[in-house]
């Protein structure tokens, strides 16, 4: 049977879906999660359909359920965006009877007992995977629904400038816009900011390079509190910081997460995989955009050479 089919028909067969995504969430986790949600209560009126997780400043408009432990006995569990234990929220989905998985990135996963585990790279987001099942199962697709996962989609790509399979993406965005997402309030939302914010960004300006031109950036926890942004804001918003140099192919920005004990690095590139540098250091994601936790500061000048390593021998290949 084909995977998608098997997706619906295990929908299709629970009165309760609670539905999960990663840690500290892009719009692509809120929006294929929250998105999926609004789906599933506009085609299946009768069924219980909640979503969990923390929130930031990423999270648009959506909110969150309160749900007890007992609300997972004889439910599905639907994963959107993630397929790694140690980065979903809320790991109570180990709780349900059945496990469904979501995902774009090129990991594999490490949740034990999944029933269905739907992986597909050429997918330039997870949004675009849930948009792509609601067209295969001919959903009805509200408005409020249609702006979660055109959001989704448009912030993943970097408003679609990274794309595996563009014409799919393309296709598929042109397809929820046919249901009016709200696109200009929610680019107002996810593309302005206060004006203290975006002067609190010149701290964030300056970096560093390797000796092939890797540009990076290290943000200890004094850099942090004297910026007065939450750690999202510093980890995954100002890594582009350092995009767009053409002397650059690699970029890298390194946050101090004192709560976890960690160094989050997330990376980026142009026209070079670096996706097997990140999951060498337990991490993954895509092969120009990825992210890895790392034990210590030592560990990152291990990741630092390795990108550098990596400049090097494309700078080789070029020539």
């Amino acid at each position: 049977m084909n995977i998608k089919h098997e997706i619906k028909k295990m929908i299709e067969s629970y009165e309760t879906i609670i539905i999960h995504r990663h840690q500290r969430p892009d719009m692509d986790a809120i929006g294929s999660q929250y998105g999926l949600s609004l789906l599933l209560k506009e085609n299946y009126k009768d069924k219980n359909i909640y979503v969990v997780g923390d929130l930031n400043e990423m999270s648009y408009l959506a909110k969150m359920d309160e749900i007890s432990n007992d609300t997972y006995k004889d439910a599905l569990a639907i994963i959107t965006d993630v397929s790694v234990t140690r980065m979903i929220s809320d790991n109570r989905y180990n709780l349900a009877k059945d496990i469904i998985i979501i995902d774009h990135h090129q990991n594999d996963t490490d949740v034990e007992n999944f029933s269905i585990f739907y992986k597909d790279p050429t997918f330039a987001s997870a949004a675009e995977m849930v948009v792509d099942l609601a067209k295969s199962f001919e959903y009805s697709i509200t408005k409020q629904a249609a702006t979660y996962l055109y959001g989704g989609m448009v912030t993943d790509t970097g408003r679609f400038l990274y794309m595996s399979n563009p014409s799919q993406t393309f296709e598929l965005a042109s397809y929820i816009t046919k249901f009016h997402p709200d696109i200009q309030p929610f680019y107002d939302y996810i593309y302005t900011e206060p004006l203290k914010k975006r002067k609190t960004k010149q701290l964030f300006q300056t970096f560093e390079l390797t000796k092939n031109n890797v540009a990076y950036r290290k943000n200890d926890i004094s850099v942090i509190e004297e910026s007065g942004l939450d750690f999202q804001s510093i980890s995954r918003g100002m890594v582009n910081q350092m995009a767009g140099i053409i002397e650059v192919p690699i970029w890298a920005n390194f946050t101090e997460d004192q709560e976890n004990n960690v160094i989050v690095g997330e990376f980026r590139s142009r026209g070079i995989t670096i996706v097997d540098i990140a999951k060498k250091y337990g991490g993954g994601g895509h092969n120009n955009a990825c992210g890895a936790s790392l034990k210590d500061w030592n560990e990152v000048e291990e990741v630092l050479k390795d990108f550098d390593e990596r400049a090097k021998d494309n700078e080789k290949n070029i020539k």
